[in-house]
């Protein structure tokens, strides 16, 4: 493999001694600017339509194992939180991980945070506490996802779980056999009762769409994003240089099918929005979208990098603010009276985690903004 680029600045006389970079990677990364097909008629389900779209999108033109979800009003304020955040992922046993959670911090705000904009409480005291559970809860932006979590399968070794929020008061076993499980909350790569499962291909079109581009890229996602196997304690790693090969160059065909799964049809009697992406139906589309992976057994990492991984712009008055805290509110009290409400957790879920989202949801009914 190339080398990385050094940080060391390089001299030397162009015509005498040029620069040898022949064992040093200099290409740049992709950058591809996508705009989506809106008609009338046809619902484009707003931020959450628009990231489905993305990664669909990009499933076909580069297809990378993680997806950061950045919003228009953030901006990178720490390049090495892609490294962190990827750490986790690749690390023993970061094969569960959906995604990695980075805390809001804002700029422009003034000295006595008179409205309220860094939230303190929730990003310093509440996602800490979240991250000794189940992990943190998805707050919409600065988050680090993993494609194949994004596309609505289970994570590997999910054969053990625990009773449940209700399993004092309701019935549960402590193992959910393969037999007994539903086939639509269980369907997975290789991803089931035991690592070695084989894939099934032949559902891919109902639940993805008929991209045939899209379809063949999911198992290659899936593989590019296992942790290297390079002690006999990981399970379901890859073989060290099994990524070296170079990616096919993008022609007019490929390009062509980029565009044709961003248009506004190809969601059309697939399970886009309900069971794969990001969850449509919601004001606060993000909670209800990390719930959803929680209750497939996946978890979730808490990262406070020691310099702010990303930062954005508040509000600057109250009535933006207010707004913003009412979107919050009502997305709440949607969940709660949803079939996301965590009452109806399912077994994969750990014991107490429910607790935090049904916090999320109680602590806004009886709030005077609403």
């Amino acid at each position: 493999m190339l080398k990385p680029p050094s940080d060391m600045p390089m001299y030397g006389n162009i015509e005498k001694s040029p620069l040898d970079f022949s064992e040093v990677d200099t290409r740049l990364p992709m950058l591809v600017y996508m705009s989506r097909e809106k008609r009338p008629g046809y619902d484009h389900n707003k931020k959450a339509g628009a990231m489905n779209a993305l990664v669909r999108a990009s499933a076909i033109m580069s297809n990378g194992p993680f997806i950061l979800n950045l919003d228009c009003d953030h901006y990178v304020y720490n390049s090495k939180a892609f490294r962190e955040g990827m750490c986790f992922m690749m690390d023993r046993g970061g094969d569960r991980l959906c995604y990695v959670q980075f805390p809001q911090r804002f700029e422009g705000i003034d000295p006595s945070d008179r409205y309220a904009n860094h939230n303190t409480v929730f990003f310093d005291i509440n996602m800490r506490a979240l991250d000794g559970l189940q992990g943190p809860v998805y707050v919409g932006t600065g988050c680090l996802f993993r494609r194949i979590a994004l596309y609505g399968f289970d994570p590997p070794r999910s054969k053990d779980h625990s009773p449940g929020f209700c399993g004092c008061c309701l019935p549960r076993g402590r193992k959910a056999s393969a037999s007994n499980a539903n086939p639509e909350e269980t369907m997975a790569l290789r991803m089931g009762d035991f690592d070695g499962d084989s894939m099934n291909l032949a559902t891919f079109p109902k639940k993805f769409g008929n991209s045939s581009f899209l379809i063949d890229s999911i198992p290659v996602a899936e593989f590019q994003g296992r942790p290297l196997a390079d002690h006999p304690s990981v399970k379901n790693g890859r073989p060290p240089g099994a990524l070296t090969i170079p990616r096919e160059i993008l022609d007019a065909s490929i390009v062509a099918e980029a565009i044709s799964v961003v248009s506004c049809w190809y969601e059309e009697k697939t399970e886009w929005g309900t069971r794969v992406g990001w969850i449509y139906g919601s004001v606060t589309e993000d909670v209800v979208t990390g719930y959803r992976m929680h209750n497939r057994g996946w978890k979730s990492v808490y990262c406070v990098t020691q310099r702010d991984a990303f930062r954005g712009t508040a509000p600057i008055n109250l009535t933006d603010r207010l707004h913003q805290v009412l979107r919050w509110a009502t997305g709440s009290v949607e969940i709660f009276f949803s079939r996301n409400n965590a009452l109806f957790a399912s077994s994969k879920m750990k014991v107490y985690a429910p607790l935090d989202f049904l916090f999320l949801s109680l602590t806004k009914v009886d709030s005077p903004k609403i």
